[in-house]
């Protein structure tokens, strides 16, 4: 009798526990499905002009917060219910996350500079064969400098290499895609025709003089680097849960021996 009061009371405690690191879970597989969403459709642009295949990364995210919500609510169920079994499937559930987790981290530190170089080099090839067509990479460029005021590669002058297909178009023309132009400056200038020139005739700058890979990359090192050590912590924190998991599991199991 005395066992089994010892045990329902572990039982309890456990289950305190669990229920604390379910909740956490489940907040956390709920806030990187709302992060995949956020960069499907806000950094989209971004990932496109890459020619490094990081494009899945967004459904990445959403898959593994979905599947982290499903587990959550497994995991709910069997602490309620004092199902072991249903605990045991939710503690292999979140191995799962725990390995995804380890691997997405770990991946964003070792190929960090890879990504940088996929997008420098997707960046300046898509530049090179911009005409400012209604495409959806002539778009993404269009974005981009607009969106994070940039213009070229490195600079403005990316606009003006004859191995652009926007030069060879503008031959005797000093000037880069309406994107490029710095409304601060330039004003009503920025609505109007497809181009804008470098510079007026008092040699005032009318476009971004900071070139886009700059901006971008600087962004994408700063918040990878971020993402990566966010994913290992809670991979890490995904121990936890796992060990509490069967560890409640057991107990149930050892419950129902000592009530016989």
């Amino acid at each position: 009798m005395a066992k089994s009061m010892q045990t329902t009371a572990a039982m309890a405690f456990v289950k305190l526990l669990l229920t604390i690191f379910n909740l956490i879970f489940w907040l956390t597989g709920l806030a990187l499905l709302v992060i995949g969403i956020v960069v499907l459709i806000g950094l989209q642009d971004y990932l496109d002009l890459s020619k490094t295949n990081f494009t899945n990364m967004p459904y990445i995210l959403v898959g593994t917060g979905l599947f982290m919500i499903a587990a959550g609510v497994i995991g709910c169920c069997s602490v309620v219910k004092n199902l072991a079994w249903f605990l045991q499937l939710f503690g292999i559930m979140i191995i799962v996350v725990f390995v995804a987790l380890m691997a997405a981290g770990v991946f964003g530190f070792i190929y960090r500079g890879k990504l940088k170089e996929g997008f420098y080099s997707g960046l300046n090839d898509t530049m090179m064969a911009y005409t400012n067509s209604n495409s959806d990479t002539d778009i993404a460029i269009n974005n981009v400098q607009n969106t994070i005021m940039c213009c070229g590669v490195e600079n403005y002058k990316t606009w003006e290499d004859p191995r652009s297909k926007w030069q060879q178009t503008h031959p005797a023309e000093s000037v880069a895609p309406l994107s490029c132009c710095n409304d601060t400056v330039a004003g009503d200038l920025c609505k109007d025709g497809p181009s804008i020139p470098f510079q007026d005739s008092n040699g005032t700058m009318l476009v971004y003089q900071q070139g886009c890979y700059e901006k971008v990359q600087t962004f994408l090192d700063n918040k990878l680097l971020l993402m990566s050590a966010i994913c290992i912590g809670f991979a890490l924190f995904q121990l936890v849960g796992a060990v509490l998991s069967f560890c409640l599991a057991s107990l149930i199991n050892k419950n129902k021996y000592e009530m016989v």
